[in-house]
């Protein structure tokens, strides 16, 4: 098959679409994936429930631009570290996969495989370390600052700047 009309622009365009579709797809399965694993038991010391952490959240969103932005700052690298511990794991998959069934020197296909697989589960697993640290930190934040904005309103303080 010639590849000449898939490096083409008009292949690119629809080739990239395609991409973005299926990082959108692997996104959505690695994020119900890790929530189903392992979110209760991350965010239980800071918060009852998943209502109770959105209501902190929904706060901090309201309450401070400076803050919210931070705390989509962090979300950025929550996705980044969960993509690439999920990603990690099927890049594995897949050049395994290829390696097994390409190459007839098998000699040379476990020396790859090996060493490949090894690297690849060692940076899923470095990922997934990270991710989970950011998570923690994230919900940490939260309810300090969340709490923070509750007390200012409760207790009815006034914010005075420089005069």
């Amino acid at each position: 098959m010639p590849l000449e009309p898939l490096l083409s622009p008009s292949a690119a365009v629809v080739i990239l679409a395609v991409i973005y579709v299926l990082g959108i797809i692997s996104d959505r399965i690695a994020d119900t994936l890790f929530h189903k694993i392992w979110s209760d038991d991350l965010r239980g010391p800071h918060f009852q429930n998943i209502a109770e952490y959105y209501n902190a959240r929904g706060l901090i969103l309201i309450r401070s631009e400076r803050l919210s932005d931070l705390l989509e700052y962090g979300r950025s690298r929550l996705r980044i570290c969960r993509g690439w511990a999920f990603n990690s794991l099927l890049i594995t998959i897949s050049l395994n996969t290829f390696l097994w069934t390409n190459f007839a020197d098998k000699s040379a296909v476990w020396s790859i495989s090996i060493l490949s697989t090894i690297s690849l589960l060692v940076f899923a697993f470095a990922a997934w370390f990270a991710w989970q640290k950011l998570v923690k930190t994230e919900y940490q934040k939260i309810k300090e600052q969340a709490g923070l904005f509750s007390r200012v309103e409760s207790e009815g303080w006034r914010v005075v700047g420089p005069s």
